[in-house]
C-alpha cells in the first residue's frame, strides 16, 4: 500500500501543495479571539421589592424564589443577595451542561420563576430572568463630552450605537453609564396645605391619564371600526395642563401648583467618566464565529466615516480594545511559533545533518499547516490557548518524523536498497508510533472532560494537541518517506555494503553512551536504588515549591476597586473617584483612566472580575505604557492613595482568565444572621493577625443606619392615615415617589412626585414631614402619628448559598505571596473556631476552584491511564513491559520538582497539565525503545546485547525528540500564563531523557533477570 502510494508522485505533490495553500488560508480565515469562547453557565433572577428591608427581602422574596428554583435540573449551586428593595439570585449550572442545552434549561428556569410569582408579597415586582449577563463585549469604548450637555452626549451616543449596529459581525451594543431621565413634579407642602390639596389627587389624575382602557368598537356596514381614545401624555405642556380636583369640587392646573421639570433619577445608579470628562460607554459584542480582529477593523472604518458627523468636543476612545490585544497576542505568539520552528530546525540541522534536518523540518511545517486546516473544519478559534498548544506540541510533532527518518538513514547505511529503506522504516515503526502517539494524546485527555471553568478554558489545548499529533503520525508515514525519496535520489555515498549496527554507531558520542549504559546495567541494583532515593527526596522537596492556581494576564491595564463602607452616599464615591482620577492623570506612567460608579461597567473580557451594584462602590480602569509600569503603579496606588482615603478599601486587581472575587474565603452557613456575623468576625480577626493576609472583610459588609419613625396606630387611624400613607409621605419627602410615565417620542420617562425642599437637605426635620390621609384635604406632621424615632443598624446585605444563609470571611495574600502560603498559616486556626449546632464551615475562593479543577482532572485520569495500559498491552502482548513502562510514571516528577525549585515559579493548574503531558511523552519514548529491544531479540540477539544495541540505536531519536521539545518550548518560558507548563515539560523531559535511556534499560534487565555480569570492566576493556 505504502509502496504504491509513494510511486504516485504527482498526486502527492498536488496534495502537499493543497496542504500548504489550505493551511495558510485556514490560518487567515480562523476566528480569532483573545480567550477561548466559554459559555457562562449562569443566570440571574432579579426581583424588585420597593421599600422592603434586606431582612424582608430575604424572607419574603429570596427564600420562596430559591425554593422554587432549586427544583430546576442540573444546578451546581445557587447564590443570592438580598438588599433593601431588591433580591438577586444567581443560578449556576453543572459544568457538564452543553451550550446547546442552555436555552431549554433557561426556559425551565423562567417557568419555575413564573410559578413562584404567586407566592411573593403584594409589593414585589415581576421577577426578571437575565441569562446573557455573562456575554463578553470585546470592544469597550467611551464617548466623552467636553462642554456638551448630558442630553447632547446621550444623543450622539445613540447615533453612534445605531450606526455601529449596522457593521457586519456586531451582535449587540450596550450603552454603559446612562442616567435615568425623569420628570420631576415638585410641590410645596405649605402651598398645598393652604389650598387644601392632597398630593394623592395628583397620583390619581396621572394614573387615570396613563391607564390604557379598551374603548371597544362599532360596526359600520360590513366593517368593524375600533374606537381609540388617543395617546398618552407626550409633552411637558400636557402634564402642566392637567387639572387636579379637590374633594370639594375645586380644580387647579398642575403647572400652577407644582414645578414640573426634567431631571435625572436621584440617587444615581451608575456613571462613567474618561480622563475626568463626563462620558457614556459603548460595549460591542461580536457574533459567534466571527473574527474579532476583522470586526475591530470594520468598526474603526465606520467610526472614521462618521467622524465628520461628530462635533469637536465629542471624542471616541477605546477603553478596552480586544481586537488590538488579539492582534498583538497573535503577533507575539506567531513570533514565538516562528522562533520555536527555527529552533527545532536548527537543532535538527546540526544533529541530523542538513538533508535529514531539512526533511524533518518540512514535516513539522506540513503538520502545523494541516492542523490549521482541521481547526477550520471544526470551527475552532485561534486564541492564546490554541496558539500555545501548537508551541507546546512543537517538539512532539517531529518525534514521529525523527524516528522514521533516523530509521531510513540507518537502513541506508546498512546497505539496504534506497526504495526499500524509505518504506521499511515507516512500516516497521507504524504500529508502535501510532500507539505511542495515541498515548501522548491520552495524557492530555483529562482536559477534554474537565467541566470546571479552568478546564473549559484550557480544553482547546487538548483538541489542538490531538489534531496536530495525529497529523504528525500521518505525515511521518507518508510525507517523510516521500520527501526522503526526493532528498536522497542517489545511494548514500557514505554507506558501506553489509555495514553492521556496531559500525553504524561507532562514533565518539555513541562509544561514550555505550560505556554509560553498560555501567548502569552492570550496577543495575545500585542505579535502581539511587533512583528510588532521588524520587523520595524529590517528593519531600515538593513542600518547598510555591503553589498558586492560575496566573494573571500580562496586560498594561488594571482595575482599582474603591470600596467605602455600606451606607455611604454614592455621590461621595463619585467625588472621591473624580479626585483620584485627576491625581492619577498627573502621573507620567498613566495614559488613560476610566471611572465607573456603582458597579463594574461591563464584562468586556472574560478575564475581568465583575462586581454587582453597591452605592459604596466604584472602580477605575487604569492604563499605562507597559506591563512593568502597571506593576509598579499597583503597589504605589494601594500605598499612597490608600493613605489619602483611610475610610476606603483600595484594591488593585489584574486580569485573570480564571479566578473569583477573593482568593481566600471561609464561608460560614446557618440560620441566624447574628451568629453568622460573630463567626465571621472571629475568622476575620485571625486573618487580620496574619501579616501575609490583606484586604480582610466579609461579603455581608457592615450594618447601615436606618432612621425608623415608629408608626402609632392609635394616633394615626382616627386621622385616616395608614402605614402606607406614612411611607408614601416619606418617599415623596426624600427621594421622590414614582407616580406614572411620560412618553417623549419613543422614550418612556418616569414621573416622580417630590416635596420641595427635600428631606435629604435636612434629615432632622423628619418629624415635621407632612402626611396626608387617603381622603384628607389637610396634612399632619409625621411626629403627630408616631410614637418614637430611632436610629438602628441593620443589615444592608444578606447572602445565601444553596438556600441557606451564608457569610464569607475573606482576604487576599499580600503581593509576593500565594493563597496556599496564607492558607497554611490560618486554616487550622479558623477550623478550630467552635461552631454551634446547625452551622458549618466551607472553604471557597481560589482554594475551592483549585481543588475542584484538580479533582476534575483526577476523575478523568484513571480512564486515560486505563486506555494507555490497554494500548501498551496490545502493542507488547504481555504484562511485564507495560508494567515496566508505568513504573517510570512517578519518575517524571523528579524533573518537574527540580525545575520549580530552580526557577522559583509558582506550581499551579497549568503545571499539572504540563506534568500529564510529560507522562505521555515519557511513555511514548519508552514504547519506541522497548519495541526496538523486542525487534532485536526477535532477530536472534541475546537479551543483553539487544538491550544495549536498541538503547544505543534509539539514543539519537530520543535525545533529538526531547531536545527539540525543550528548546521549541523555550519561548513560552517568558509567557506569564504558560511558563509554569513550559517549565514542567522542559525540566521533566530533561530528566525524562535520562530516565528513558538509562532507567528503562536497567528496569528491563531487572524485570527479565538479565545476567549483566559479563559487563565487568575487564570484559569491557577487552572489547
Amino acid at each position: 500500500m505504502l509502496e504504491k502510494l509513494l510511486h504516485k508522485k504527482s498526486l502527492l505533490i498536488t496534495l502537499f501543495t493543497i496542504l500548504v495553500i489550505g493551511g495558510i488560508g485556514s490560518f487567515s480565515g480562523l476566528s480569532k479571539l483573545e480567550d477561548p469562547e466559554i459559555p457562562v453557565k449562569a443566570a440571574v433572577v432579579i426581583t424588585p421589592y420597593p421599600g422592603a428591608s434586606a431582612e424582608e427581602v430575604d424572607l419574603e422574596v429570596t427564600e420562596p424564589m430559591e425554593e422554587a428554583i432549586q427544583k430546576l435540573e442540573n444546578i451546581d449551586f445557587i447564590e443570592s443577595r438580598s438588599l433593601p428593595g431588591m433580591s438577586q439570585i444567581t443560578v449556576t449550572l453543572e459544568g457538564y451542561v452543553t451550550t446547546a442545552e442552555l436555552p431549554q434549561i433557561w426556559d425551565h428556569l423562567r417557568r419555575k420563576v413564573h410559578d413562584a410569582r404567586s407566592s411573593l408579597p403584594q409589593g414585589a415586582s415581576e421577577p426578571i430572568v437575565n441569562d446573557d449577563f455573562g456575554d463578553v463585549y470585546g470592544i469597550f469604548m467611551s464617548i466623552s463630552s467636553d462642554g456638551y450637555s448630558y442630553q447632547e452626549l446621550s444623543d450622539y451616543t445613540d447615533f453612534l450605537k445605531q450606526e455601529i449596529l449596522e457593521v457586519k459581525g456586531v451582535k449587540r451594543i450596550e450603552v454603559i453609564g446612562r442616567q435615568t431621565e425623569v420628570v420631576n413634579i415638585a410641590f410645596s407642602a405649605e402651598e398645598f396645605a393652604h389650598l387644601g390639596i392632597n398630593p394623592m389627587a395628583i397620583v390619581q389624575t396621572l394614573n387615570d391619564e396613563g391607564e390604557v382602557v379598551d374603548a371597544g368598537s362599532v360596526v359600520s356596514g360590513a366593517e368593524r371600526i375600533r374606537l381609540n381614545v388617543g395617546t398618552k401624555l407626550r409633552s411637558l405642556k400636557e402634564v402642566q395642563d392637567l387639572n387636579i380636583f379637590t374633594h370639594d369640587g375645586r380644580s387647579f392646573r398642575l403647572g400652577d401648583i407644582a414645578d414640573i421639570s426634567k431631571g435625572f433619577y436621584r440617587p444615581r445608579q451608575s456613571g462613567l467618566t474618561f480622563n475626568s470628562m463626563p462620558a457614556l460607554g459603548l460595549a460591542i459584542a461580536m457574533e459567534s464565529g466571527d473574527n474579532i480582529i476583522k470586526l475591530g477593523e470594520r468598526v474603526d472604518v465606520r467610526l472614521t466615516e462618521l467622524k465628520a458627523e461628530i462635533p469637536i468636543g465629542i471624542e471616541v476612545h477605546k477603553i478596552y480594545d480586544q481586537p488590538s490585544k488579539v492582534q498583538t497576542a497573535i503577533s507575539d505568539f506567531s513570533i514565538n511559533l516562528l522562533e520555536s520552528v527555527l529552533i527545532v530546525i536548527v537543532v535538527l540541522l546540526i544533529a541530523m545533518g542538513f538533508r535529514a534536518g531539512l526533511l524533518i523540518a518540512s514535516s513539522l511545517v506540513f503538520t502545523i499547516l494541516s492542523t490549521f486546516i482541521v481547526m477550520g473544519f471544526m470551527n475552532m478559534t485561534l486564541d492564546k490557548v490554541s496558539l500555545a498548544a501548537i508551541i507546546i506540541a512543537m517538539g512532539m510533532l517531529v518525534d514521529n518524523a525523527i524516528v522514521v527518518v533516523d530509521g531510513i538513514l540507518a537502513d541506508m547505511q546498512k546497505g539496504i536498497e534506497r526504495h526499500k529503506a524509505f518504506v521499511l522504516a515507516a512500516k516497521q515503526n507504524a504500529l508502535p508510533l501510532i500507539g505511542a502517539t495515541v498515548i501522548a494524546i491520552l495524557a492530555f485527555m483529562p482536559l477534554a472532560f474537565n467541566t470546571t471553568a479552568a478546564g473549559e478554558f484550557m480544553k482547546p489545548l487538548f483538541y489542538v494537541l490531538a489534531i496536530s499529533l495525529t497529523m504528525s503520525w500521518v505525515l511521518a508515514m507518508i510525507q517523510a518517506p516521500f520527501m526522503a525519496s526526493l532528498f536522497y535520489r542517489k545511494d548514500n555515498p557514505h554507506k558501506k555494503q553489509g555495514e553492521n549496527q556496531e559500525d553504524i554507531y561507532s562514533g565518539g558520542f555513541y562509544r561514550f553512551f555505550k560505556k554509560t549504559i553498560r555501567f548502569a546495567l552492570w550496577h543495575k541494583s545500585l542505579v535502581a536504588a539511587a533512583t528510588i532515593v532521588i524520587l523520595v527526596i524529590s517528593f519531600w522537596a515538593f513542600r518547598f515549591i510555591n503553589k498558586d492556581f492560575f496566573p494573571v494576564a500580562k496586560y498594561n491595564q488594571f482595575m482599582v476597586e474603591y470600596h467605602l463602607p455600606d451606607g455611604t452616599d454614592i455621590y461621595q464615591v463619585e467625588k472621591d473617584l473624580a479626585q483620584i482620577q485627576k491625581t492619577l492623570l498627573t502621573w507620567d506612567e498613566v495614559t488613560k483612566v476610566t471611572s465607573a460608579l456603582g458597579s463594574s461597567p461591563v464584562r468586556y473580557t472574560l478575564s475581568r472580575p465583575m462586581n454587582s451594584f453597591n452605592p459604596g462602590y466604584g472602580e477605575l480602569i487604569v492604563e499605562t505604557h507597559t506591563f512593568d509600569e502597571a506593576m509598579v503603579l499597583i503597589e504605589r496606588i494601594e500605598k499612597e492613595i490608600g493613605k489619602e482615603y483611610p475610610n476606603a478599601t483600595i484594591r488593585c486587581r489584574q486580569y485573570s482568565s480564571i479566578g473569583g472575587d477573593y482568593k481566600i474565603q471561609a464561608m460560614f452557613s446557618g440560620p441566624d444572621p447574628g451568629i453568622l456575623r460573630n463567626l465571621a468576625e472571629k475568622a476575620k480577626d485571625i486573618m487580620a493577625q496574619e501579616p501575609t493576609a490583606i484586604f480582610v472583610n466579609d461579603n455581608w459588609g457592615n450594618k447601615v443606619k436606618n432612621l425608623i419613625p415608629v408608626y402609632a396606630p392609635e394616633k394615626a387611624r382616627p386621622l385616616n392615615i395608614s402605614r402606607s400613607s406614612m411611607a408614601s409621605a416619606l418617599s415623596i419627602a426624600s427621594e421622590g415617589m414614582p407616580v406614572g410615565t411620560y412618553y417623549e417620542d419613543d422614550t418612556q420617562l418616569p414621573m416622580v412626585l417630590k416635596l420641595a425642599p427635600s428631606l435629604s437637605e435636612n434629615p432632622s426635620d423628619i418629624g415635621s414631614v407632612p402626611v396626608w390621609g387617603n381622603y384628607s384635604q389637610s396634612s399632619v406632621p409625621l411626629g403627630q402619628i408616631t410614637d418614637s424615632l430611632s436610629l438602628e443598624g441593620r443589615n444592608y446585605l444578606i447572602c445565601r448559598y444553596n438556600g441557606i444563609r451564608a457569610i464569607k470571611a475573606q482576604c487576599d495574600p499580600v503581593r509576593g505571596k500565594t493563597a496556599p502560603q496564607v492558607m497554611e498559616k490560618i486554616k487550622g486556626k479558623i477550623e478550630a473556631i467552635d461552631l454551634p449546632e446547625g452551622y458549618k464551615l466551607d472553604w471557597e475562593g481560589e482554594i475551592k476552584a483549585n481543588k475542584t479543577a484538580n479533582q476534575a482532572l483526577a476523575q478523568n485520569l484513571p480512564l486515560a491511564l486505563l486506555l494507555m495500559v490497554l494500548i501498551t498491552i496490545a502493542l507488547f502482548n504481555n504484562f511485564r513491559q507495560p508494567a515496566l513502562i508505568f513504573l517510570i510514571v512517578p519518575l517524571a516528577f523528579i524533573g518537574i520538582i527540580a525545575g520549580f525549585l530552580i526557577t522559583r515559579l509558582n506550581f499551579g493548574f497549568l503545571a499539572i497539565i504540563g506534568g500529564l503531558g510529560l507522562i505521555g511523552m515519557m511513555i511514548k519514548n519508552s514504547v519506541v525503545l522497548l519495541d526496538q529491544i523486542n525487534i532485536d531479540i526477535n532477530s536472534g540477539k541475546d537479551k543483553l546485547t539487544a538491550i544495549i544495541g536498541a538503547t544505543v540505536s534509539r539514543v539519537r531519536p530520543v535525545m533529538m525528540a526531547s531536545l527539540t521539545t525543550i528548546l521549541g518550548m523555550f519561548p513560552l518560558v517568558f509567557d506569564e500564563m504558560f511558563q509554569g507548563m513550559a517549565v514542567a515539560i522542559m525540566f521533566g523531559l530533561l530528566f525524562g531523557t535520562v530516565i528513558t535511556l538509562i532507567i528503562v534499560p536497567v528496569l528491563y534487565a531487572v524485570f527479565y533477570k538479565v545476567n549483566t555480569r559479563s559487563l565487568s570492566h575487564h570484559d569491557e576493556d577487552k572489547k
